[in-house]
């Protein structure tokens, strides 16, 4: 390996560019011998230490053996397989389409407020960004106003950050808080939301990320107007907490019907349309409000399947 082993001019005088020449360039007038030395000495060295590395061998003038060095480095770390075969990680971090993924069972960063005036993000939580790299938090204090609505995110150009929901720059559309568009994305992660009262004392709701998300609810309880042509049931708790909005869908469990005197038949003067409904509304990230009816029910049961993905 001649061409690199030993590096160019080893014997030889040489120098390095000077701050002038690694910001103007070459100078006008005759070549620098030593810094024409040096500069083959910088890259022919640095080449021939990957390819003795690599123990890649060739003749003198073989051009494919920085190439074949790079191939055999990358074999050894990873148990084979062609070029074609590899990606970078910044590749990776750019390309997959995997939503951020906090490395526990609930996918949710701990946040809180220690003192009026301030929320800390825990330290030490795992998560995936691009289901690939891993970022680790670090205990992270922010200072809050009084009377806000804030998002806590992040991105891995700006890293943690607390966003003003009056901000132009960060709502130029003023948009409402649970609008979609400020849900979690591939590279922008929606922790929390953090409300602070005029006493600049916060209200924080920390939200689930998770690169696929499932899960039930169920609802049941006493039905208005039961046993009659209105009868319903109408619940606005449906919880979910979520970085990013779910698609919910509600089906029946139970459905008890009866006439007005809770016998097993009608009268014949009995208004029975077999009118049933079952509607989920307002849903977002944080929940749903859901209606079922369904004429003559004296009990009504309901599950709501959610998923995030």
């Amino acid at each position: 390996m001649a061409d690199f082993d030993p590096p160019f001019a080893q014997n030889g005088e040489f120098r390095f560019p000077n701050a002038n020449e690694q910001s103007l360039g070459w100078p006008c007038g005759p070549i620098d011998q030593n810094l024409l030395n040096g500069l083959f000495r910088i890259h022919n060295g640095n080449i021939g230490n990957v390819i003795a590395e690599a123990g890649v061998t060739g003749p003198d003038g073989d051009l494919t053996k920085l190439r074949r060095a790079i191939e055999a480095l990358i074999a050894a770390a990873t148990g084979g397989g062609t070029a074609e075969d590899y990606i970078l990680m910044t590749q990776a971090r750019n390309r997959l389409p995997i939503f951020p993924d906090v490395q526990n069972v609930d996918g949710r960063i701990g946040v809180t407020a220690p003192s009026t005036g301030t929320v800390r993000l825990a330290g030490g939580v795992e998560f995936l960004h691009r289901g690939i790299f891993r970022v680790t938090t670090t205990q992270t204090d922010f200072a809050t106003d009084p009377s806000k609505t804030y998002h806590l995110r992040w991105n891995p150009d700006d890293g943690f950050v607390l966003r003003d929901l009056a901000s132009g720059t960060y709502n130029p559309g003023t948009l409402s808080e649970s609008n979609v568009a400020f849900d979690s994305t591939y590279s922008d992660m929606l922790i929390a939301r953090v409300i602070t009262n005029s006493s600049n004392v916060a209200t924080i709701t920390t939200l689930a990320n998770k690169d696929r998300i499932k899960g039930q609810i169920k609802f049941d309880g006493a039905v208005q107007d039961p046993h009659q042509n209105t009868s319903l049931n109408r619940f606005d708790n449906a919880v979910f907490n979520l970085a990013r909005q779910p698609i919910a869908i509600p089906y029946y469990e139970v459905i008890d019907v009866r006439n007005i005197d809770g016998g097993g038949q009608f009268r014949p003067d009995d208004i029975h349309d077999h009118d049933m409904r079952l509607r989920v509304d307002g849903l977002n990230r944080y929940g749903a409000g859901i209606t079922q009816s369904r004429d003559y029910a004296a009990n009504l049961t309901t599950v709501v399947d959610f998923f995030v993905f």
